[in-house]
């Protein structure tokens, strides 16, 4: 959420795209998950990995899908406030998943407390999508 008083400029690459980031990152030397790196658009244009790019005004709420690359600067003055969080689908759930693992295996400490969250999403919810019961299992 941009609070003000000017715009922040966001620039996004869908999830199919992230494994082309993490090697363009890679032939940069920098590390995907703890490493700090500003998209070149032409780059990204030229290895064929489509980027979006957007003002998010004072007010402006931005949703960013699981598993999409997105940076964010300040283009003026302003107060942002972020919040991780994730609606109960079997997608969302997977993702999530999907990259605990790939921390795990790159030895990158996870923001989501996934076994914390599975077992209390088991203890809590009652699930009635099939796909995202089978996953808790």
């Amino acid at each position: 959420l941009n609070i003000g008083p000017e715009d922040s400029e966001w620039f996004a690459v869908p999830t199919a795209y992230w494994g082309a980031i993490n090697s363009l990152c890679e032939k940069h030397r920098i590390d995907f998950l703890t490493g700090s790196w500003w998209p070149d658009l032409d780059e990204l244009e030229s290895e064929g990995i489509p980027a979006y790019r957007f003002r998010q005004q004072p007010g402006d709420l931005v949703w960013v899908n699981p598993g999409a690359v997105h940076w964010v600067q300040a283009a003026g003055r302003c107060n942002n406030v972020a919040w991780n969080v994730g609606p109960v689908s079997a997608h969302q759930y997977r993702m999530a998943m999907e990259r605990y693992e790939w921390n795990r295996i790159k030895r990158a400490k996870s923001i989501v407390p996934m076994t914390s969250l599975s077992w209390g999403m088991a203890k809590k919810l009652h699930v009635t999508d099939p796909t995202l019961y089978e996953q808790l299992k």
